[in-house]
């Protein structure tokens, strides 16, 4: 069977037919599109068969294939981690422009979505990132990598998510320091300004999901409590009163950011 053929035969949207095809070639997204004719041989095709059942049964495609691309960047993901969305790209670019100018601002990321950077002590110059809940790592290793000059921290409570992490910094080369811990316990031997930046759970509890997201991605890295507020009222508080956190980039509920800009 030909590649034209395969993707004409599943009903999935066409760039998700093209990036399960690539997958099981080993070949980019383009190549797949250029090469209509290419001839795919049946293992392949029982294999790509097996992993568009596994997508119309509603596992995320990011899990199926194991990558997601991120501001330019592929990087592993599982179940362990949450799968990066593009809102999040617009923290890494406000955070790359807070660490040059210090600021406060609102910007809005998605529908309903923003973030939001928030001065917390001036007179310093920091040049050290701590990315809070860092899942995937993308974010931390997007900096690492934008801005060679940083030093970069990134926590998460999960091991799983961390080992996660952990491969693909190595993948691309970053220099991150991990930890393992809850919001900014691991910073206690931290002598440094920093700047906090975290993409953390803002999800109400009693809000619905879609299917791929409520069956399959880690709900500790979704939802934060009753109206979505338990760890940004709590990653807010300990941001405060830590005298070395100069201030905090993060992503959020609209109506969530505008409580914390504005205090």
């Amino acid at each position: 069977m030909k590649v034209a053929e395969i993707l004409t035969k599943h009903k999935l949207p066409s760039l998700e037919n093209e990036l399960v095809v690539g997958h099981i070639l080993h070949k980019r997204r383009e190549w797949v599109i250029a090469n209509p004719k290419y001839k795919v041989s049946d293992d392949q095709s029982d294999q790509i068969s097996e992993l568009i059942k596994r997508r119309t049964s509603g596992e995320p495609l990011a899990y199926i294939i194991g990558k997601k691309e991120f501001y330019g960047r592929e990087f592993e993901v599982n179940p362990s981690v949450l799968i990066p969305r593009p809102s999040t790209e617009t923290l890494i670019e406000l955070t790359l422009e807070y660490v040059k100018n210090p600021h406060d601002e609102v910007r809005q990321a998605d529908r309903g979505v923003v973030c939001f950077s928030k001065v917390l002590r001036e007179d310093f110059d920091p040049k050290t990132i701590v990315d809070i809940g860092t899942g995937s790592g993308c974010i931390a290793i997007t900096l690492a990598l934008e801005n060679p000059d940083l030093s970069i921290i990134a926590i998460d409570i999960s091991k799983d998510a961390l080992e996660v992490a952990k491969q693909n910094s190595e993948s691309h080369n970053a220099q991150v320091e991990f930890r393992k811990g809850n919001l900014m316990e691991p910073l206690n031997d931290v002598s440094e300004p920093f700047i906090l930046v975290s993409n953390p759970p803002y999800i109400p509890d009693s809000e619905e999901l879609m299917k791929d997201v409520k069956d399959y991605e880690p709900s500790y890295a979704l939802f934060g409590g009753e109206d979505g507020m338990d760890v940004l009222n709590e990653l807010m508080r300990q941001a405060k009163v830590n005298p070395l956190c100069t201030g905090v980039v993060i992503e959020c509920r609209e109506k969530h950011a505008n409580l914390f800009v504005t205090d």
